[in-house]
């Protein structure tokens, strides 16, 4: 028999150290709020309140999702990675690397981003 209570969902109130908050200055800005690399805008403080939990909260999923690898045509190496802000895509060769490109998360997944490019063959996890 378990000695815990049922799971339940609630919202609770954290608060985080080193939040910067930038007050509007003129009519038409909005509030923005720094936590490390975090931006979150927002018409309103609790706006941009709400997007940093929102970008906090896809941080810790995408904590836990495992990069996708393909090979392209020419012979290089592609890995796509799960961000926050996104599925970032790397070509990796033998003179170094580099970030080519920066895709909407909610479309695909990092697999999904490279089986749908025609010139990459993904390449499968190992078991």
């Amino acid at each position: 028999m378990s000695r815990y209570a049922p799971a339940t969902i609630e919202t609770v109130s954290i608060p985080l150290p080193d939040v910067t908050v930038l007050r509007p200055t003129k009519r038409g800005d909005g509030y923005r709020l720094e936590f490390g690399q975090s931006v979150a805008r927002g018409t309103t403080l609790a706006a941009a309140r709400a997007d940093l939990a929102r970008q906090l909260g896809i941080t810790a999923e995408s904590v836990n999702t495992a990069p996708a690898f393909a090979r392209d045509d020419d012979g290089s190496l592609i890995v796509a990675l799960d961000k926050p802000w996104g599925v970032d895509e790397h070509r990796i060769t033998d003179a170094g690397h580099k970030l080519t490109g920066t895709y909407d998360r909610d479309t695909y997944s990092p697999e999904g981003w490279l089986a749908r490019t025609h010139h990459y063959t993904p390449v499968p996890p190992r078991p």
